[in-house]
Order: C-alpha cells, then structure tokens, then sequence
C-alpha cells in the first residue's frame, strides 16, 4: 500500500528517515515514491495502523490515493472510490498555497462525494484528506498518530523529572530508528529517566538500560511503572555492558554531553569511545545503533561501526543535536 504521511516539521530529513525505518521494521519493502515539504508517498507491505501507532515524527497516516495540482483537486476527487458516507478534510502544509480556500475545498469536494456515497461530518466511513505542499495529495485517513500521548509522558509529568531528558516523541524516533521489530531487544546505555527505554517497551520491544547513578535507574523505573513500561535496568557504568547484557537487536541512546548532565568528570569523547567498546560486544554485526551526540565527530569515524546518516536538530544557538545512525560492522 502506498501511504500519504504527513510529517511533523522539527526536523524533517529526520521524520522522512524515521517513517522509512518504521516501513523496513514492520514489513519487507519500505520504498520513498515522492516527498515534499512536509509530505511523504511511501509504498510499503507494512500494517498500515500498526505503522500509525508506531511513528512518533508524524501527525497522520493515510491510504495515498493520488497527487495532483491544487486546481486538478476536484476533478479528481470525482474518480475516487472510496466507501461512504464521507468527510473531507483539507489543510495546508506552512503557508503552501496560501490562495486556496480550505473551507471551499471542503464544500465542493464534499459535494462531489454527496452525489455518489453521501456525507456525514460526524460519523464518517471514510475521511479524505486534501494535503496541499507543492503539489496537492489526496488519501483516505488511516489514524491520526497520538502527538498528545508523548507530550503525557514528558519527564515534567512523570515520578522523576530532569531537566535534560529527552522529549518522549525523539525517544521513540531513535527506537525507530534501529529498525529492531517487536519483540526483539532494544539498549540504552545511558537510560537516564528512562524515556528511551518507556517507549522502547511500548513499542512492543524487550527494553533493556542500564546507567551508572542509582537515583537515575531508580527514578527510571519509577517513571516506566508510571506508564505500564516494563524493562530490564541495570546499575552500572557502561563498561560493563558486555557482562551484564545479553546480545542485543538495536541500541538507542542520548549520551550526556557533559553541560547540565554529568559524566562524572570523565571527558564525553573518551565517554562515548567507551560506550562504543561496550557496544560492540552486545550488538549483532549488521544491526542498528540510532544516538544523540552535540558533536557529529566524535563517533563518525569509530572503525566499529559505519556511519550511514546524520540529521542535524537545532535546538537553541550554542546547541545542535545531531542524530546519527550507525551500522554495527
């Protein structure tokens, strides 16, 4: 099936790589066919409400039922078969088209449904959704992804807060970004809160953390049973992976950086050297570590791993996140 997502804009190179990861990892084919400014066509054999409840970068999942200029939308509407009764919906991405009227839009394509299979506004068999980008892309919604549900499970809602968690929705896109399906096991080094290893578990993942300061692995555990996570937690430093967890199908991790978070004294280059011995014991060759670092160097040449992309978030003028995706060789 090919899906219209529609994309959140904090960081879109990394939403689009995010949606691919998600297709690979429920499915066998997750294939790009046209992207735009906050748009995605992707063919994949995934389930495509699985795929919905999965994503954390995206605001929708549709079935793509075709693309066209903004002035063909209703000509094809016309030759969409889709069941009824209907509702459309029609929304711009930024300030693309600015000269449409979505209120329009919605009457007159409205009005091409209510001749063949009705309209009902309120309870809908199918909702169309008319995405104007560049161009205008038309399909039938699938589910809305539950932006709100991570926003509940920021560490400011939760047992145990801290200042430098990670939001729960980049949480998930790194988890994502491993490509480790359901049921296989995920690794945080560096658990912290424990918001990689909630949505880890959430996902349908075996969670594993571990950290080297109790009260982190304690608020950690404290904020999953929170929530209904569970996981396996482990207090430690990160050289002692390979001794206390089994071989793992996916790493994903914010390492601290040394500002607001500690690394006990330890310099963060000579930190994440560490951390990548210790992950290389754990991880199987070919399989994916997805982590946050403030320097893009200081892991892209560790001979462990390759380097397979990188997506820069900026976050405020003295920090840039860098997301990077690494192959375990």
């Amino acid at each position: 099936m090919k899906l219209l997502l529609e994309l959140s804009m904090e960081c879109e190179s990394l939403a689009r790589s995010e949606a691919v990861s998600v297709g690979r990892l429920l499915g066998s084919r997750s294939d790009v066919v046209a992207h735009e400014r906050g748009i995605l066509v992707l063919d994949t054999d995934a389930d495509p409400v699985a795929f919905a409840d999965r994503m954390a970068l995206c605001h929708s999942v549709s079935e793509h039922l075709c693309s066209c200029q903004p002035e063909d939308v209703e000509a094809m509407s016309s030759s969409i078969d889709i069941p009824g009764p209907v509702c459309v919906h029609s929304t711009r991405i930024g300030t693309s088209h600015e000269g449409v009227d979505l209120d329009q839009v919605n009457r007159s394509v409205g009005a091409i449904f209510g001749q063949s299979v009705g309209v009902n506004i309120h309870r809908p068999t199918s909702e169309l959704r008319v995405v104007y980008s560049e161009g205008a892309h038309l399909g039938r919604l699938i589910g809305l992804v539950n932006r709100a549900g991570y926003e509940r499970r920021k560490t400011r809602n939760m047992p145990f807060d801290h200042p430098v968690s990670i939001h729960p929705k980049f949480a998930r896109c790194l988890v994502n970004l491993t490509e480790a399906r359901p049921g296989t096991r995920v690794l945080d080094p560096f658990c912290g809160t424990g918001a990689i290893v909630t949505e880890a578990a959430l996902a349908g993942n075996e969670a594993i953390g571990s950290d080297v300061s109790e009260r982190m692995i304690e608020g950690a555990r404290s904020n999953m049973a929170s929530v209904g996570a569970k996981g396996i937690l482990h207090l430690c430093d990160v050289g002692s992976i390979g001794k206390l967890v089994p071989r793992v199908d996916g790493v994903a991790t914010d390492p601290p950086y040394g500002r607001s978070s500690s690394t006990n004294g330890e310099p963060v280059s000579d930190l994440l050297l560490r951390a990548m011995r210790s992950v290389s014991q754990v991880l199987d060759r070919g399989s994916k570590m997805a982590i946050v670092v403030h320097d893009s160097s200081l892991i892209a040449d560790y001979d462990g791993f390759e380097l397979l992309e990188s997506h820069e978030l900026w976050v405020h003028r003295s920090l840039t996140r860098h997301f990077q995706i690494l192959r375990r060789r």
